[in-house]
């Protein structure tokens, strides 16, 4: 076996005998060259193996730190109380399911006013290159990155009302629901196509995943009957949160 991989393995029966707890800096390489015998390029490529498996994670300036275990936390994507008010859902093992534990926090949304393009447009059944609001942001749940959002809105609905960005004005960072409602539209329904794909290297970064890592890619669109409200494209790490609907039996909806 190659001594890099000796070294590798050695580290991965360390952390299975929970030497190093999740979140926890790992030796240096200096330090792990010392441990093992082993020059310093050996020891790197140890750590660069441990990391390609996603075990360990580097972080600029910092060193290299053992990853969090993934979560089996359950993000609700139906019509909650916390999906109206704009947050998230989430209720982890051993919780009474509620949802309600945990802080969510949402950057604050980076917007501009750009012509749609075909695929935009026809999510909101408009000409392409109709004006609609893009607006970028991110949650987080305790601290953890747990879904990124990007956004259009048509600029034909919220243009010159108090909520024609999401950041700004009376209802600054309120769900859509509630902005929607604050200019005299009643959201009725919602769409939503989920996809499972590896993460780009950019959402990697953003949502401190390891390359490749695998998230749930939703597609979403708020409608007042037939009108398209907002469409937007929602990411959420695989390995923190599993997505939960909860699909009424009667047919009292926009379906019917």
């Amino acid at each position: 076996m190659p001594a890099y991989r000796t070294v590798a393995e050695q580290l991965r029966r360390r952390i299975a005998d929970g030497e190093f707890a999740g979140g926890r800096r790992l030796p240096s390489r200096a330090e792990l060259s010392r441990q093992y015998g082993v020059g310093s390029n050996t020891a790197a490529a140890a750590v660069r193996l441990l990391a390609a498996e996603g075990v360990v994670r580097g972080r600029p300036g910092q060193g290299v730190y053992l990853r969090e275990q993934p979560s089996t936390g359950t993000m609700a994507r139906s019509w909650t109380r916390e999906r109206l008010l704009g947050t998230l859902a989430v209720s982890d093992p051993g919780a009474d399911g509620s949802g309600e534990e945990g802080r969510t926090v949402r950057s604050t949304p980076l917007s501009t006013t750009e012509p749609a393009g075909p695929a935009i447009a026809a999510r909101l059944g408009l000409a392409p290159g109709a004006q609609v609001v893009r607006s970028r942001y991110r949650l987080s749940r305790d601290d953890l990155p747990a879904m990124l959002c990007v956004s259009w809105e048509p600029l034909e609905i919220t243009g010159g009302t108090p909520v024609t960005l999401p950041g700004a004005g009376p209802m600054a960072g309120e769900s859509v629901v509630a902005r929607m409602t604050y200019i005299g539209i009643r959201v009725t329904h919602s769409t939503e196509t989920v996809t499972a794909r590896p993460c780009t290297r950019e959402e990697a970064a953003d949502l401190d995943l390891t390359s490749g890592a695998a998230v749930a890619a939703i597609e979403r669109t708020y409608y007042a009957d037939a009108l398209a409200l907002e469409t937007a494209d929602l990411v959420v790490p695989g390995e923190r949160f599993r997505l939960a609907y909860e699909i009424p039996a009667d047919r009292t909806g926009p379906a019917a």
